[in-house]
């Protein structure tokens, strides 16, 4: 645990000397993504979701849970769980924002944790669908009780690994933006960007969460960042961005956050 903080603190400092802003940018359609959503990111909020998390936080029911990947089971609080899990409310609004900027009907989401982003990205008014897989029943029953105060009609959670699910579910869904943000393993990682590839013909962006969460999906960022598919990627820290199917010459940028 000490080693991966430390890992992401010093990429983190790595990020804030690379990281540039708007004057530093001459791309038209990077500049408005930096003004149209990373900019009012920052103090956009939908206040009923914020509620909502804010109850998740402070709520201390212990729950069961079982890690897949180690096959152990252990109980925590669901405050606990908020508390490390949810992203930034500014991660949330980025989502929000983006979504609507880029104009999104139809949005898959892997990994739905306890619906906060879920809600953030159904919020927009374009939006018709959100799909989200969530592979514990436990925290998805949780996800399912927060989108019955809210949105729910946008929302369905599909209940299974990413692996065994996804493909399907694209293929069904045709979305236009993913956010990965389930398994953070660069083989789950780069399974899910190929999925999309293979069988998304209305892609316009996929968001990864947690590209500094190890070395491990680092690399996984790194991979994608060198493939000769993506023209136009980019870097927030908190999250690497691919948009799809841009024209233009093949590029790579880290914006600050």
């Amino acid at each position: 645990m000490k080693s991966n903080i430390l890992f992401r603190l010093q990429n983190y400092l790595k990020y804030q000397f690379n990281a540039v802003g708007p004057h530093a940018i001459h791309s038209p359609f990077l500049f408005d993504l930096y003004n149209q959503v990373i900019k009012p990111a920052r103090k956009f909020r939908l206040d009923n979701v914020e509620k909502l998390r804010k109850e998740l936080k402070s709520n201390h029911e212990i729950i069961d849970l079982f890690d897949l990947k180690t096959k152990t089971s252990y109980r925590k609080t669901i405050s606990s769980i908020a508390k490390t899990s949810l992203s930034t409310p500014q991660f949330s609004s980025f989502l929000f924002k983006l979504i609507e900027w880029m104009k999104v009907e139809r949005v898959l989401e892997t990994g739905t944790s306890f619906g906060i982003n879920t809600l953030y990205m159904a919020g927009p008014e374009k939006v018709s669908r959100v799909l989200s897989i969530e592979a514990s029943p436990i925290i998805s029953s949780i996800a399912e009780k927060q989108f019955s105060k809210l949105l729910q009609h946008k929302i369905e959670i599909k209940r299974g690994t990413v692996q065994g699910v996804i493909e399907p579910q694209i293929i069904k869904e045709q979305p236009e933006l993913c956010f990965i943000d389930a398994d953070h393993r660069s083989d789950a990682v780069l399974f899910c960007i190929e999925s999309i590839m293979a069988h998304s013909q209305k892609i316009k962006c996929i968001v990864i969460h947690d590209i500094y969460w190890s070395a491990d999906m680092l690399k996984a960022w790194e991979q994608i960042v060198s493939d000769t598919r993506f023209n136009l990627t980019v870097d927030l820290f908190q999250a690497g961005l691919i948009f799809a199917k841009i024209e233009m010459p093949k590029q790579h940028f880290t914006l600050r956050f």
